[in-house]
């Protein structure tokens, strides 16, 4: 049973400890539970992982909330109101950075507003109290199961293919956009899946 606001140590598992951060600064490493995490009373809670959450998770977010929106044929600050809950946050994330000027355009082309975005470093408390955890990359799946093996299945990889969904970070304008479709093409799977309707 998950308990609301519940923490626990990684012990040898820790974020840290698995390697994903040999890269980054030996300082960062899973986050403290933060002031923006909500209750959880939701009936569904999508989480999605990147690694900075400035770029790709932001995107798949905004475009994840904009689908299930259609398909329940309401706006999407009403998912809240339904009970679904959909977020982001990065592995080695700064804390309340906003999204990449190019994501930002990319979204505003797609009728979807990232400007009020703020980066957030995935913590345990996110991780417990999602219903489904997509990763854009592998190797951030494979980090997070090997930080929290008892949760390992409910964190997915955001491609049906297997493939990873590269970081645009740095990239041009058409990275970004090849970046948000390789998102959206996948999202449109998850989302029949997730809300399929009864025969």
């Amino acid at each position: 049973m998950l308990l609301v606001g519940q923490t626990s140590s990684f012990g040898t598992h820790s974020l840290q400890s698995v390697g994903f951060f040999d890269d980054y600064s030996p300082n960062q490493r899973i986050a403290s539970v933060s002031s923006r995490d909500r209750a959880n009373d939701a009936v569904l809670r999508v989480l999605f992982v990147c690694t900075g959450n400035t770029c790709r998770s932001p995107m798949a977010e905004t475009i994840f909330r904009q689908l299930v929106a259609e398909k329940l044929s309401c706006r999407d600050w009403e998912l809240r109101e339904r009970r679904i809950d959909v977020f982001s946050a990065g592995i080695a994330a700064g804390e309340s950075d906003p999204a990449a000027r190019e994501a930002i355009v990319v979204m505003q082309e797609c009728g979807l507003d990232l400007s009020q975005h703020l980066s957030q470093q995935v913590n345990e408390h996110m991780l417990e109290n999602s219903t489904v955890v997509l990763a854009l990359t592998e190797r951030h799946r494979r980090v997070l199961c090997e930080a929290r093996p008892d949760l390992a299945d409910r964190v997915k990889l955001l491609s049906h293919g297997g493939e990873d969904i590269s970081d645009p970070i740095g990239g041009s304008l058409e990275e970004y956009r090849r970046c948000a479709a390789q998102i959206s093409d996948n999202l449109r799977i998850w989302v029949d899946e997730l809300f399929r309707k009864e025969s």
